[in-house]
């Protein structure tokens, strides 16, 4: 990609390497922008927090001794679907000839997609037509995250690149402990509510980034797409690149770690706690999800800050790593609701800091801004690969020892597991400190 392809006029990105340096692509942003591009990390997270409480407490109404086993069936479905599509969306922007420029379009077509899949949610039936819904979510909410984590590459410099994954990070949590919060206050209207309300407003809010957004516009048609290039889309030599392929694992680990928990946090409190009123086990997930975010939103600024300072990203994802693993240990060690939420307030602050340098890290670790978004489609598979594989385990996982499914402990061995892995593939990255 030469500078006569890109509007703004841009050095060629694999002369200098921009994403190892401090140069980026983009052109100067307004203001708006930085709030809009925060917003719609809060709008992912609101559709993470819808999925956290509507649906597992729709299945427990239709089928409660099922509701585990659907569950696993329902998110690992969605996750092969945003396995595809999402590393094709980041292949698909960088080529992208619009007016509205190569990255746009995708928040249009995601919000749009992700609003008909709350739409599905909301008046489904029966399993297919509500796993429909969330694989139609799920495909739509990870073109918007493609397009987000993309911007990183094309709009943010890497001097402020570990306090704006801290901001992003905590808008992201925030959004969560909205969209439970929201999700639990709105059941009362049904399964409608439940779905249209927060649904709607975490679609509006993304679309503010498509009407804020000064994008790169491509001027002069890419080279015809091959079969080979397709395929590509989802694979980078770790042999050529191995500093990338550790971070990618770390990065698969980690999200693995905290998917295992969330995905079945509403079941583990309801089994754990011997809990069967919807709202007294949407209550204790808000406060669950709330000390997690103060914890979150605490560590990331504070680790952020030091990251960007120092420009060290290794120690600080080593720190939560092992910091979330100390919190998920202590979780499920007791069966005190009090344990409980510190130890959850505990993997929040690991995860706070994991996330103050996770993003720099591995958009330090890409080889260059020409394929930002077909390379960053393929770091999204670190975190939509766990949503695929952590259910087909998490089923097999809970049945040990418990025929109905209920071996939640299981579940948080293997999480602490999986948070050290993290740690310790973190450390054989060479090329960043």
């Amino acid at each position: 990609m030469s500078s006569s392809t890109l509007d703004p006029a841009v050095p060629e990105p694999a002369a200098a390497l921009p994403l190892a340096t401090d140069d980026i692509p983009g052109e100067r942003q307004s203001r708006w922008f930085w709030v809009s591009f925060t917003l719609t990390w809060l709008a992912t997270g609101i559709a993470q927090g819808i999925a956290s409480v509507a649906v597992p407490q729709l299945l427990k109404q239709w089928d409660p001794s099922q509701a585990t086993g659907n569950l696993s069936v329902i998110l690992t479905v969605g996750g092969v679907a945003i396995l595809v599509t999402t590393p094709l969306f980041g292949r698909l922007s960088d080529r992208s000839m619009s007016r509205l420029g190569i990255r746009r379009p995708w928040i249009l077509l995601g919000s749009l997609i992700a609003f008909a899949g709350f739409i599905v949610q909301a008046i489904a039936g029966s399993m297919i037509v509500l796993t429909l819904g969330v694989v139609l979510v799920l495909i739509g909410m990870g073109a918007v995250s493609m397009t987000v984590h993309t911007l990183f590459a094309d709009q943010i410099r890497r001097r402020i690149r570990a306090i704006m994954s801290a901001v992003t990070g905590a808008a992201s949590t925030i959004g969560i402990l909205l969209g439970v919060s929201l999700t639990g206050a709105v059941a009362a209207l049904g399964q409608i509510g439940m779905f249209l309300i927060p649904g709607g407003i975490s679609v509006l809010l993304s679309l503010t980034l498509f009407l804020s957004l000064r994008d790169i516009r491509r001027t002069a048609p890419p080279p015809a797409l091959r079969w080979a290039d397709l395929f590509s889309t989802f694979w980078l030599s770790p042999r050529r690149y191995p500093d990338f392929a550790w971070a990618w694992a770390c990065r698969f680990f980690m999200t693995a770690s905290i998917i295992t928990v969330t995905s079945y946090l509403y079941l583990t409190i309801s089994s754990r706690f011997g809990l069967e009123d919807p709202a007294r086990i949407a209550a204790v997930q808000t406060e669950a999800t709330g000390v997690f975010t103060l914890m979150n939103l605490l560590m990331a600024f504070v680790f952020g800050v030091i990251s960007d300072r120092t420009r060290r990203r290794k120690p600080t994802v080593v720190i939560g790593a092992l910091m979330s693993a100390v919190g998920l240990a202590l979780a499920i060690s007791f069966g005190d609701i009090a344990f409980f939420l510190i130890g959850i307030a505990i993997v929040g602050a690991g995860q706070g800091a994991y996330i103050a340098a996770d993003v720099a890290l591995m958009t330090e670790c890409l080889p260059s801004a020409e394929d930002a978004g077909k390379d960053l489609g393929i770091v999204a598979l670190a975190y939509l690969l766990p949503g695929i594989v952590v259910p087909v385990f998490g089923y097999f996982l809970t049945k040990i020892g418990s025929p109905a499914g209920e071996n939640f402990a299981a579940l948080y061995v293997a999480a602490v597991v999986m948070a050290i892995l993290a740690a310790v593939c973190v450390t054989r990255v060479k090329g960043v400190r």
